[in-house]
């Protein structure tokens, strides 16, 4: 029984009703969002963050999708403490919400750059909590009447934050656009497709047995198709940015630092004639706004597209994810966009403007976890519920590579290579559409930012060896009516050709600002220049703490794969003899000689990147 005073004092403040307790709530969850947003921006901008929250990305939009999740997240704990007076009537429940929201804010603040023990942000914010509540809770009419007072300027900022991004951001990208010079006439579309982790040898048409993509057959059939592309790194952060820049990872530097814009890419080089330039990104964790890649994109729609992945950005919807639906058995990345939401952001983009457009979509369906939408995953197992072990995503760390079975192994592989069958049918799809509008006079390129690796070397995923698993990666241009037709090239390229290829599509075929050769001349001539470079494929080793400990760096000619690094032997494979690189030849007499004559390749190609004439 609550004595006379006891409900005196409960009166006086309003216990009674949920209207004090819901305006300390609105206003704490408004408050503790706008910093939070606006602070972790900052920080990533300045590069301050523990590399496993940088990993979760944020833009513009969090300057008011923060305030907007923790008010609607603060307000319900606020309703549920003014509804639980039966419950704890022997507490002051306005101190009680006193203190938890201030540890809700503290504990948010400071854990905003990763880069503070968590026990120390959870005793720090008890202790920050409890001062408050003892110091405010005593003057509870002068608190009362602060809350209605200020709530309202909070709400009109975080409305104006909303405005500001949102408009600003459809206002720059329409002036961009009328801005822009004039095109060249029929100047050709240019549409670029990263499916993201596909290996070369999972595609029908690179000789794999299951028939995966029979779309992508036909456009090889139709088009040029390269047997034997590299990509410039294993892993999607460097992959991107060289293909972006036409420049080797040693030159960007992005791994595992974003890209800091220091060469100019292939999106700006087609603003200056003209192109609408755009970005669709299934990737939302490296090839994004955040990691550098805006550069060159009049619109980029990576973040916030749908409401899973909105809901995770904030502090508080990352750590939900991480520690109740991990545990609830959620296998996917929140909001994963799939082929098909990629492709129609992308169609909605275009519309019906004739000015030529530069396009890039990244696809993940093929990534880890490999859980591609149903019937694709079953497609080609005959397990229940095949993939989903592997698990490479931000909030299950500790599952790049976890120990397998066999049966296992092919579980993981049958959903993956269900996920490619799945991104060959939205191609289909895409370029269905695009011929619907009249789009033809396009250059498609399909192509991957690297591969993936099933335990062929003893590893799952990608990212930790050069191996052909992981840089061997698909290259097909198709432009009817163009282009030779069912052109097979088997002389090795690297993805940091790409470049300058499309620039010379775009009428620009003796430009300066992309240094490789364009791949284009392999189909137009039967003669190689005698000084054709050899590919270049780089990876960092990291150990605790992403404290640097080696760098990976290989060559690939016609016949030899060249690896080496500063801490291990070399290794040399004779690739066309060994596609699965399972005889190291470098202690061989032969393969000595080789690998002091990719040595010197080697050296000579990074001194030339360094000291261009």
């Amino acid at each position: 029984m609550q004595t006379q005073a006891q409900l005196e004092s409960a009166k006086s403040i309003g216990i009674k009703s949920a209207k004090p307790i819901l305006l300390i709530a609105a206003w704490f969850g408004l408050v503790t969002g706008l910093v939070e947003g606006s602070v972790f921006l900052i920080l990533q901008q300045l590069h301050w963050l523990n590399f496993n929250i940088a990993l979760t990305g944020v833009w513009w939009p969090i300057i008011w999708i923060s305030p907007l999740f923790d008010f609607l997240l603060f307000s319900s704990i606020g309703l549920l403490i003014a509804t639980s007076s039966r419950l704890l009537r022997r507490f002051d429940l306005f101190r009680v919400a006193l203190f938890g929201f201030t540890f809700l804010m503290v504990f948010d603040w400071l854990s905003l750059s990763g880069r503070i023990s968590p026990w120390g942000v959870f005793w720090l914010a008890i202790g920050v909590g409890t001062a408050v509540a003892r110091r405010l809770g005593k003057s509870h009419a002068e608190i009362r009447r602060f809350w209605p007072r200020t709530l309202p300027w909070i709400a009109g900022v975080t409305a104006l934050a909303f405005v500001a991004v949102e408009g600003g951001g459809w206002l720059n990208e329409r002036l961009a656009i009328a801005q822009s010079p004039a095109a060249a006439a029929n100047s050709p579309n240019i549409l670029v497709i990263i499916v993201d982790t596909l290996r070369a040898d999972h595609l029908s048409s690179y000789g794999y047995s299951r028939v995966t993509s029979p779309n992508l057959d036909r456009i090889a059939q139709e088009g040029v198709l390269f047997e034997n592309a590299i990509s410039a790194a294993p892993w999607t952060l460097p992959s991107h940015a060289s293909l972006l820049t036409g420049r080797y990872v040693f030159e960007h530097g992005a791994d595992p630092k974003p890209y800091d814009g220091r060469y100019p890419t292939l999106g700006q080089a087609l603003q200056t004639r003209g192109y609408r330039t755009a970005a669709f990104s299934a990737n939302i964790i490296f090839f994004t706004r955040g990691w550098g890649f805006g550069q060159g994109f009049t619109h980029f729609e990576d973040y916030f597209g749908k409401f899973g992945d909105t809901a995770v950005r904030p502090l508080y919807g990352l750590t939900i994810v991480r520690k109740v639906l991990l545990h609830l058995g959620y296998m996917d990345l929140p909001g994963r966009k799939h082929a098909a939401d990629v492709n129609r952001a992308a169609l909605n983009w275009i519309g019906n403007d004739r000015r030529p457009f530069f396009v890039v979509l990244n696809y993940l369906d093929v990534h880890d976890a490999y859980l591609p939408p149903e019937p694709y995953r079953s497609k080609f197992s005959t397990f229940k519920g095949p993939g989903g072990i592997v698990n490479g995503l931000v909030w299950r760390t500790g599952r790049f590579n976890p120990p397998l079975t066999p049966d296992q192994v092919q579980s993981e592989m049958d959903a993956y290579d269900g996920g490619i069958a799945y991104v060959d049918d939205s191609i289909e799809q895409l370029l269905r559409e695009l011929k619907q509008r009249g789009l033809e006079n396009t250059i498609l390129v399909i192509t991957a930012d690297h591969g993936e690796g099933f335990q062929d070397h003893g590893s799952m995923s990608h990212g930790h060896s050069l191996y052909r698993e992981e840089i061997h990666v698909p290259l097909i241009f198709y432009w009817p009516g163009h282009l030779p037709v069912g052109k097979r090239i088997s002389l090795p390229v690297s993805l940091t050709w790409l470049a300058p290829t499309l620039m010379g599509f775009a009428g620009e075929g003796n430009q300066s600002i992309f240094p490789g050769p364009s791949v284009a001349s392999l189909w137009q001539t039967t003669e190689v220049r005698s000084d054709w470079p050899v590919p270049l494929s780089e990876v960092a080793v990291f150990g605790r703490d992403y404290q640097r400990k080696d760098t990976l760096r290989s060559l690939v000619s016609s016949k030899w794969h060249f690896i080496t690094s500063h801490k291990q032997p070399p290794e040399l494979y004779d690739w066309r003899a060994d596609p699965h690189e399972l005889r190291n030849l470098a202690d061989t007499p032969e393969g000595q000689q080789i690998i002091t004559e990719f040595g010197g390749q080697l050296q000579h190609l990074i001194a030339r990147a360094q000291n261009p004439r």
